[in-house]
């Protein structure tokens, strides 16, 4: 579902080729539903397990173990719902004991007979125990269960859902849809800003990402000092606020802009407001949520406000 991102990351690590190692891992897979020690834990999914299971074993499943696991055979691991493909994926593995997993065992004992695919020089076993020790860290380390990010952020808006993906125009339509943060929700407030909001413009480039641009506040009644915006992206079914894209979330993150005095249109219109942005680079975020079923959620944080 991210190949086209992941692909260009500056610090991917080399696998052996996918087609390879995906039949070997869909072959063990099925065999694994009842293996002893897997978690079979309920509960929302900790973003930052999940963000591990995206970036990892997801990566490659999802590209190589598709034409089965997607949607005919169970387990749906490789589901082009991210967060089905997690739920499916994560009781076949072992969080507590990662390297002994049956799973890495299962990729490299030739058990499909083709030993390119699963045989011990495949090099299948050692790319699957480093994307499940990873995603395992992930799933035991304090905080993954939700809460604040990581770089627990000065101020954060309240969470807002994001209109299904096939909703969004698409990159090429000529035009964006808007989202609206009523500013008065901000944690902890800034009085300036109670009755302003944040704006970002939103796309669709492909089914499975999102990308936000001109980001805008309209409304304060006093020039406010804005340093650092992050753009907060999980599954409405997970807690806390989320977390920033692997890849290219960080890109506001270093903006340090003065928000002008402003009166805001009433009504406000449809379309963009006629300010000018905070920023002019955009960012591309992952989407988890590819059906109108389970869709994603937007929080925004800030560094400073002052």
């Amino acid at each position: 579902m991210m190949r086209h991102r992941l692909d260009d990351h500056p610090n991917k690590r080399p696998r052996a080729p996918r087609s390879a190692v995906g039949a070997g891992v869909a072959a063990a897979v099925a065999l694994l539903g009842c293996m002893a020690g897997a978690d079979q834990t309920g509960g929302p999914p900790p973003a930052a397990g999940l963000d591990a299971f995206r970036s990892g074993f997801y990566a490659f499943a999802s590209t190589s173990c598709g034409m089965c696991h997607a949607s005919a055979q169970a387990p749906f691991f490789a589901s082009r719902d991210v967060q089905a493909a997690y739920t499916a994926a994560k009781a076949l593995v072992d969080f507590a004991n990662p390297t002994n997993s049956r799973f890495i065992a299962y990729a490299g004992n030739n058990h499909c007979g083709v030993a390119n695919l699963c045989g011990p020089n495949s090099g299948s076993p050692a790319i699957v125990q480093q994307d499940i020790v990873q995603w395992a860290n992930a799933e035991t380390s304090p905080g993954s269960g939700g809460g604040p990010p990581p770089a627990a952020l000065a101020y954060l808006t309240a969470s807002m859902a994001i209109p299904p993906i096939s909703t969004l125009p698409m990159l090429t339509a000529g035009k964006t849809a808007v989202l609206r943060f009523a500013l008065s929700n901000l944690k902890p407030g800034v009085a300036p800003l109670a009755n302003a909001i944040l704006e970002l413009e939103i796309v669709a480039p492909n089914p499975t990402e999102y990308r936000f641009t001109n980001p805008k506040i309209g409304g304060s009644t006093a020039v406010v000092q804005l340093t650092g915006l992050h753009v907060l992206v999980k599954p409405s079914a997970v807690a806390g606020p989320g977390g920033e894209d692997a890849n290219q979330g960080d890109t506001w993150d270093a903006i340090s802009a003065s928000i002008p005095v402003s009166t805001l249109p009433n009504p406000l219109p449809t379309t963009p407001l006629s300010m000018t942005p905070l920023d002019t680079r955009a960012i591309a975020v992952g989407a988890y949520s590819s059906t109108g079923a389970l869709n994603d959620t937007i929080t925004v944080g800030f560094d400073v406000l002052q």
